[in-house]
Order: C-alpha cells, then sequence, then structure tokens
C-alpha cells in the first residue's frame, strides 16, 4: 500500500507540474498565436492524431498489462518488451509513410504545419512508456516528462515572438516529445538485454493490441474529432475556443487518471494471483470512493472558478470557452468512475470486451450528437456531444461491472461528496469579492472552496467511518464466500 500510495503521490506531483506548465505557456500562446492560430494548430493535430493512435495499435494497455504480468523475470520481459515494440516500429514507419501522402495531396489549406505534425506520429513510435508502467518505474518517465515540458517552455519564451511563428510553435511541440522518448531508450538497457526476435512471435501480439486499439481509437473521436467537426461544420476559431476550454479540464482529469496509471501494472499482478479477488475488491472500492471526491470537488470548484479562470488564463477574447469549461466539468465524475472500472478492473483481467463496447458506445454518440447539433449549435452542440458520450461510456462500464461491484455502497458518500460541491460552488459565485483584482479575486475563491469541501466531507467521514468502510467490508466477505 505505501509504494502504491508513494507512485500515485509522484505521478499526481506531476500532474499538479503539468498544470503548472499551462499556467505559464497557455496564456502566453494564446496572446501571441490568437484563436484562429491555435485552432489551426489544433486542427491539423486532430487529424494527425488519428495516424499516430494508429501506429501504437492498444500497446499503451496490452504492453503495459503484460510486462506487469510476467514479474521479475527479466529473459521474459526481455522477449516481451521486443515482440510488443516490434508492432509499433512496423506500423509507426507504415503510418508516417501513409501520413505524408495525406498532407501532399489532401491538407492543401494548412500543408505548412500539417507537415509539421508528422513529427507527433514519429514521437508516437518510439513512446515506451508502456514499458516503464508495467514494470512500475514511473518516476522514469515523470522526470522526462518534467525535462521535456521544462525545455518547450524555454523555448516557446525564446523563439514564439508572432502569429507568423505558429510553425515554430508546432516544431517545439513536437520535437521536444521526441527528445523526451529519445531519453528513456537510453534509460531501458538497466531493465532488458537484447533478444533476436522472429517475425511470427511479433505478429502474435497484433490481435489483442489491435482489440484495445478500438476503445482507444475510438476515445479520441469524442475528444480530438470533435474539432475536425467544428472546423468543417462551425469555424476554426471555435476550434480554439473549445481546444482552449477542455485543454484546462486536461489538468484535473491527469490528476484523477494518475491513479488508473498506478493502478492498472498493481491489479493486473494481483488477478494473477490465486484468491486474489479480496484484496482486488478493497483496492476498488477505496479507489472509486476517492475518484469521486476527487472528481466532484474538480467539478463543482471548476463551476465556481471559471468566470475569473478564463478571462486570466486566457485573456477576455475567449470568454466563449467559459461556456466550453462549465459544460465539460459535468463530466468528471462520469470520467473518474469510468477510469477507476477499465483500469482496475476491465483491463487488468482482460475483460476487453465489455471495454471495447463502452468506448464504441461513446464515440458514436459523439457522431451523431456533433453531426446533428455542431451546425445549429457551434460550441455549445460540441460540449453536449463531449459530455454525453463520456456519460454513455461510464454508465456501460459500471453496468458491466454491476456483478462484481457493489455500487450502492457508494451511494452515500457521493451524496455527500454532491452536497460539499454544491454548496462550494454557490458559497464561490456569491462571494463579494468584485472589489478585488481578478488575480486575489480567483486565489480568494480557490482558498475558500478547498476549506469548504474538505470541512464537510471530513465531518461526513469522521462520523460515519464505520459505514462505508464496513459495508464495504462485508460485502467483500459474502462475496468470496
Amino acid at each position: 500500500m505505501k509504494n502504491i500510495a508513494k507512485n500515485f503521490f509522484s505521478n499526481a506531483f506531476y500532474q499538479v507540474f503539468s498544470i503548472i506548465f499551462p499556467l505559464l505557456t497557455m496564456p502566453y500562446i494564446a496572446r501571441i498565436l490568437g484563436a484562429e492560430k491555435i485552432g489551426i494548430y489544433n486542427y491539423t493535430y486532430s487529424i494527425a492524431i488519428y495516424f499516430a493512435l494508429v501506429v501504437k495499435l492498444g500497446v499503451d494497455h496490452y504492453g503495459n498489462r503484460s510486462i506487469a504480468k510476467v514479474g521479475e523475470d527479466i529473459e521474459r520481459r526481455s522477449i516481451l518488451f521486443f515482440e510488443i515494440f516490434g508492432i509499433q516500429l512496423f506500423s509507426g514507419i507504415f503510418c508516417i509513410l501513409l501520413y505524408l501522402i495525406y498532407v501532399f495531396n489532401f491538407a492543401q489549406q494548412y500543408q505548412e504545419i500539417a507537415l509539421l505534425q508528422v513529427f507527433l506520429i514519429v514521437s508516437y513510435m518510439l513512446d515506451i512508456n508502456w514499458f516503464f508502467y508495467g514494470i512500475q518505474q514511473f518516476n522514469i518517465v515523470i522526470v522526462r516528462n518534467i525535462l521535456v515540458k521544462l525545455s518547450t517552455l524555454i523555448f516557446i519564451f525564446l523563439l514564439v515572438k508572432n502569429q507568423n511563428d505558429l510553425w515554430i510553435y508546432t516544431l517545439i511541440m513536437n520535437g521536444s516529445a521526441i527528445a523526451g522518448f529519445v531519453i528513456t531508450w537510453f534509460q531501458i538497457k538497466n531493465y532488458i538485454f537484447y533478444k533476436k526476435i522472429r517475425l511470427t512471435e511479433v505478429s502474435k501480439h497484433f490481435k489483442p493490441s489491435a482489440i484495445l486499439f478500438i476503445p482507444i481509437v475510438s476515445a479520441t473521436i469524442y475528444t480530438s474529432f470533435t474539432s475536425v467537426f467544428l472546423g468543417n461544420l462551425s469555424s476554426i476559431k471555435d476550434v480554439g475556443f473549445y481546444n482552449a476550454g477542455s485543454q484546462i479540464l486536461s489538468m484535473p482529469k491527469g490528476i484523477i487518471a494518475a491513479l488508473g496509471t498506478v493502478m492498472l501494472p498493481q491489479m493486473s499482478a494481483i488477478y494473477e494471483k490465486k484468491n486474489a479477488k479480496k484484496e482486488a475488491m478493497k483496492y476498488l472500492n477505496s479507489s472509486i470512493i476517492f475518484a469521486l471526491f476527487l472528481s466532484i470537488a474538480f467539478a463543482f470548484g471548476i463551476l465556481g472558478i471559471s468566470r475569473d479562470f478564463i478571462p486570466l488564463f486566457y485573456g477576455k477574447d475567449f470568454s466563449a470557452s467559459i461556456l466550453v469549461l462549465n459544460g465539460l466539468a459535468l463530466y468528471l465524475p462520469f470520467y473518474a468512475l469510468g477510469n477507476v472500472i477499465r483500469t482496475q478492473y476491465l483491463i487488468p483481467q482482460s475483460k476487453d470486451r465489455p471495454f471495447v463496447i463502452s468506448v464504441l458506445l461513446g464515440a458514436i454518440t459523439s457522431i451523431i450528437v456533433n453531426l446533428l447539433l455542431v451546425k445549429p449549435l457551434g460550441l455549445v452542440g460540441a460540449t453536449i456531444a463531449t459530455f454525453l458520450s463520456e456519460s454513455v461510456l461510464a454508465i456501460y462500464q459500471i453496468f458491466s461491472a454491476r456483478k462484481e461491484i457493489s455500487f450502492k455502497i457508494f451511494i452515500s458518500p457521493f451524496i455527500v461528496f454532491l452536497i460539499s460541491g454544491v454548496i462550494m460552488m454557490l458559497v464561490l459565485n456569491v462571494l463579494p469579492l468584485d472589489g478585488f483584482s481578478i488575480f486575489i479575486r480567483l486565489l480568494a475563491k480557490i482558498g475558500i472552496g478547498i476549506i469548504l469541501y474538505l470541512a464537510i466531507t471530513l465531518l461526513y467521514f469522521r462520523y460515519s467511518k464505520n459505514g462505508i468502510i464496513q459495508n464495504s467490508r462485508e460485502w467483500v466477505s459474502r462475496r468470496i464466500k
């Protein structure tokens, strides 16, 4: 448990750093490049990312899970690494060639920026984070990512000076990612040794990896593909506004996802043991409560500060992003529940079918709602589509796990977290702070919001500690028997 806590807080620290990074860069970039140029970057990125995702298929989840299962057997680990990476290498070369054909034949409008996005695909081909997650060496990835972000920050401030520097910004973002992944290749030699493998041994991993690719690419449909819908059915500026709002949301999502990142290899190893259900359920129950606690705090905290945060962060020209941020914040509890179930229940046990179906349902929902609402409603339509798709995904995953996980025992803490969040939001929106600067007002709201939310929830857990925990233990015991 201590190791899990250490890994979680290490990942959470990195996510906090990831929050600080855009706080330093995005206000500058928003003012230097403007909504239209940011929209061009995000539009070309949204297309390139599909080619990049094909490079890795489902290697992130499949490789992580597979490496975790072999444990400390270095020989098996080495063979498995080269076999799985072989898929990534071959598909990477293929996708780079295919993307270049697309750029030179179909991407005429923003061809220069689209061409520079090829380095995004190269970075995905070199990405072996899944290996380090599988052996639970999270600090290697964290330190590398921090170094990459610091170098990116320095180059952005030094080189991006006006709207004509969009190509420099694109090159910095993708080039720094490549440099970071190259670093990890020098570190991997401490954990494996070279093994010659055959093509037939590589190909056997294609099918299970491809199965996990379906939910990954489907999930991207209701994230990146929404930008494509906006760019074609609304305007490039709306792409900029949408991505500005959704990028803010990536900060709390990253902290929530840190729990799943740490627990996936841990749970994969636990499920390999005999009679491991009791231990697995103990972790699952604790994770669900913690995920609900965090996600509801973030959701209603955002609703309480968004009107001050967006103008301070991006400038007054991005006021349209407030609506996007508020709408998307409401799906954070769904995202948190889905993240726990897929990373600690479905994927570790190789229950790939419900995982695939859930994300396909989310993607289909996104496509249908985007087609119906983006043209008449613009940003509002795109926001509704993202909210509904994420909700559908989580609801199906909850449904698929209902026989193993008793969600009834979480109703009580969920209600308490919800009441705490609503009270926090209402107080933050009526605080008489208009006489202060926007920066002071924002800091005061964040501080007051944290104190309010923690005070109410801690009181609940103090006086009902035996409730949720004892009920959880009794339920686990009954299931084991």
